[in-house]
């Protein structure tokens, strides 16, 4: 055996001589069961927490949409506020604090889905409306067309109800194009969209956060396009990747990870139902770690029979003796 290797066991050897006594406690810590008790809650809570932080139900991390978007009618209701219909969420839902994402999805030239995020609500309060939040002019839907070149921006597929007449020139502006080809009239992706309610401020910044990415990338087309040959090179991509000024809002939930929360209020059942499925199961260990596992046989004092023997040594039964 190598030098070095001998002194490296020899090291090792003195270690685990140095820990045992630690180890020792260690063991006889565990050992009690209010100690295992304790561990197995905070097992309990940490797999919970993950479960929650990890699971997609049908309302956490999914998008919820599309959905039209408008100012809130009630004064009462604030910037910590979206109202959501019943058809959105449950009522039980009525009051709860989440992480809200508004998000703008369109289709891209190539006809693939794509969406940005145009808005987050770090702590907002849920308010369910038991019917239909009725319709309003101020509503945007994210079909709202800002002022840039035709030739920048891309447009959604339509069917058109009848067949336009002639072939006009294609305008210039993206806003006098879709005029021209009613595009609007003619996409019915959203035409049942609901209707959720944001403070006016807040509304105000999901419009403009939408407009300002439609002309950020609509500005990158035109200097991919006027650009040398070189920077039409490099920024090719940005010509296939350009937005769609015709397109719809989407709302995300993030949930609290708190595992009260989870097992009492979280409204996918699925998730719930595995919490509860683990605080059982754990319950169970519980009880069955504290059930005694082989009860002692006493004598009728009370003390069992291995200590009555060793304080009065074994006895006979008295011989019997027989008449002669």
């Amino acid at each position: 055996m190598p030098h070095w290797l001998a002194q490296l066991l020899s090291k090792l050897g003195d270690y685990w001589t140095a820990a045992q006594p630690w180890l020792d406690r260690a063991e006889d810590f565990a050992a009690n069961p209010w100690i295992r008790a304790l561990g197995l809650v905070v097992i309990v809570y940490a797999t919970i927490r993950v479960i929650a932080s990890v699971y997609s139900g049908d309302k956490q991390n999914s998008e919820l949409g599309p959905v039209g978007i408008r100012m809130h009618k009630a004064q009462r209701l604030g910037r910590d506020t979206v109202m959501l219909p019943r058809v959105l969420m449950p009522m039980n839902m009525d009051g709860v604090v989440a992480k809200a994402k508004i998000f703008y999805a369109y289709t891209d030239a190539h006809g693939k889905r794509r969406q940005q995020l145009v808005h987050t609500l770090d702590s907002v309060r849920i308010a369910v409306s038991p019917s239909t939040i009725a319709r309003a002019v101020s509503t945007i839907y994210g079909y709202e067309v800002p002022d840039v070149a035709t030739s920048d921006v891309c447009f959604p597929p339509v069917d058109f109800d009848k067949v336009p007449e002639g072939m006009p020139a294609t305008p210039d502006r993206a806003q006098d194009y879709v005029k021209l080809h009613n595009i609007v009239e003619n996409w019915h992706d959203d035409d049942d969209a609901p209707i959720i309610t944001l403070h006016t401020d807040e509304c105000e910044e999901v419009r403009s956060n939408r407009e300002d990415f439609i002309v950020a990338g609509a500005k990158k087309v035109a200097q991919a396009r006027d650009g040398n040959f070189i920077l039409r090179w490099m920024r090719r991509g940005w010509a296939r990747n350009r937005p769609n000024v015709i397109g719809s809002y989407y709302v995300k939930f993030e949930f609290s990870h708190d595992p009260l929360f989870v097992l009492t209020r979280h409204p996918d059942r699925e998730l719930k139902m595995t919490a509860w499925l683990t605080v059982l199961t754990s319950m169970f260990a519980l009880v069955m770690d504290a059930w005694p596992k082989e009860p002692p046989s006493h004598t009728a004092t009370g003390r069992s029979q291995s200590e009555f023997q060793a304080t009065h040594g074994e006895t006979r039964p008295p011989s019997v003796i027989r008449p002669h």
